[in-house]
């Protein structure tokens, strides 16, 4: 029996940040990554060295043991809420990121990395990689080391952070993200594609980058391509036929388009998008024989409207994953949810998990419910979040000139029954 903080991530994955600092994984981003003194990042250190760095080597090890990581807090917690976390996701899935069939022939050759090697890993077989802030968007959600819009909105940027300062000294020049590098993102990151099977895609938004397309193009042309597979991440506003043509060169590809809602709700979160543009290229795209799945970012916003997304998503013949559950900022986060909202919303999900859910949807139903139902923070940590939650919304309608009540009237009555005074406030 495998061990329970055992995930394969560590020992197959390099996740690189958009600042270029490496990460253990995608829900981890929280957890700067230090070794011996010195920040795990691409401005300061080559791959061969974080990669198998003292931190890292100490990580695999403690997961072969058994013994918890706290990097790996939101899993644990996802887990013992009874959802399924990304680290299960991932060991079920762990045949794509290697040359294995599986979760335990991954975890025979970690325990041989350990015992054997001193917790020395062979080069990755998988990356994530995020390749900048710059987007089209921007979303509700988002912060500006995501979003280049969200960065240069001085009203998002006060509620979700400025761009954080580059590292310095770096031998990557100031200014420019380590996947404008063209030494870096080549001669390093993509040194030898031979070795890969998994590259994951991400930004900002990835079919607006220059180094995705020159990555993607160099991949096909070097023969590569045809024993890699290939999962990006968009928000849907960009298509080419040509991408998809070059995409389809892959072993297996998906196009992960984020999809928070129907209509009103999803431009409401994700403004400046347009339901009418996003729907066209998300069906050009599956028109072109690529695979495309729905992933939205499971918030209070869309706790009601998600339900409409995922019926939609049915009626479409389009896969849908609601695993990704927001949980920062927190006030935008179901911890805002009063009890009551939080119970209705259970029961919404509970009856479409009993009436309508396939068998192939029902683990990540599961995991919205697990996260509705989860303990109540204390009466004081609610307020706050709630208080925070309506000036946010109230800042953010005024200055996109967006209306809560309209996006999303069902939460909005809702929370006006629970007391949120959503009149203007004195400026």
């Amino acid at each position: 029996m495998l061990p329970k903080t055992f995930c394969v991530l560590p020992f197959s994955q390099l996740t690189v940040a958009n600042d270029g600092k490496v990460r253990l994984c995608t829900h981890a981003h929280a957890f700067d990554m230090i070794s011996e003194g010195r920040l795990l990042s691409l401005n300061s250190m080559s791959l061969p060295e974080i990669w198998n760095s003292s931190y890292l080597r100490t990580i695999r090890g403690r997961m072969v043991e058994g013994a918890p990581v706290k990097e790996c807090s939101k899993c644990y917690q996802t887990e013992a809420e009874g959802g399924t976390s990304l680290r299960q996701i991932m060991n079920l899935h762990a045949g794509c990121r290697d040359d294995g069939t599986g979760e335990n022939d991954s975890f025979k050759r970690a325990l041989h990395v350990v015992t054997q090697n001193s917790g020395n890993a062979a080069r990755p077989s998988a990356l994530h990689l995020w390749l900048g802030n710059l987007c089209n968007l921007k979303c509700r959600m988002c912060s500006p080391a995501f979003s280049s819009r969200v960065a240069s909105d001085p009203v998002q940027s006060k509620w979700l952070g400025e761009l954080s300062a580059a590292e310095t000294p770096s031998r990557i020049p100031q200014h420019v993200y380590w996947s404008q590098s063209d030494q870096v993102v080549f001669e390093e990151i993509f040194s030898h594609p031979e070795l890969l099977r998994w590259v994951h895609f991400t930004g900002g938004e990835p079919l607006l980058h220059r180094s995705f397309s020159a990555i993607v193009q160099k991949l096909v042309d070097s023969g590569h391509a045809s024993h890699i597979g290939i999962y990006v991440n968009s928000n849907g506003t960009v298509y080419s036929h040509r991408l998809s043509s070059l995409l389809k060169e892959f072993s297996s590809v998906e196009l992960a388009v984020s999809l928070d809602g129907i209509g009103k709700l999803q431009e409401y979160i994700r403004p400046p998008s347009k339901w009418e543009t996003v729907c066209r290229n998300v069906f050009a795209f599956h028109q072109d024989g690529v695979p495309v799945s729905i992933r939205p970012t499971v918030q209070a916003y869309n706790v009601f409207g998600l339900l409409e997304l995922a019926r939609w998503c049915e009626t479409e013949g389009l896969p849908f994953f609601l695993d990704n559950v927001l949980t920062a900022p927190r006030f935008l986060s179901f911890d805002i949810l009063p009890k009551f909202v939080a119970d209705e919303a259970v029961q919404c999900w509970t009856e479409y998990l009993t009436a309508e859910c396939t068998d192939t949807n029902r683990w990540h139903v599961e995991t919205v419910i697990a996260a509705l139902r989860r303990p109540r923070q204390e009466a004081n940590t609610i307020g706050s979040l709630q208080q925070q939650f309506l000036e946010f919304t109230q800042d953010m309608d005024r200055s996109a000139g967006q209306v809560f009540a309209v996006a999303s009237p069902r939460l909005y009555e809702r929370l006006a029954a629970a007391g949120f005074d959503f009149s203007p406030r004195v400026q």
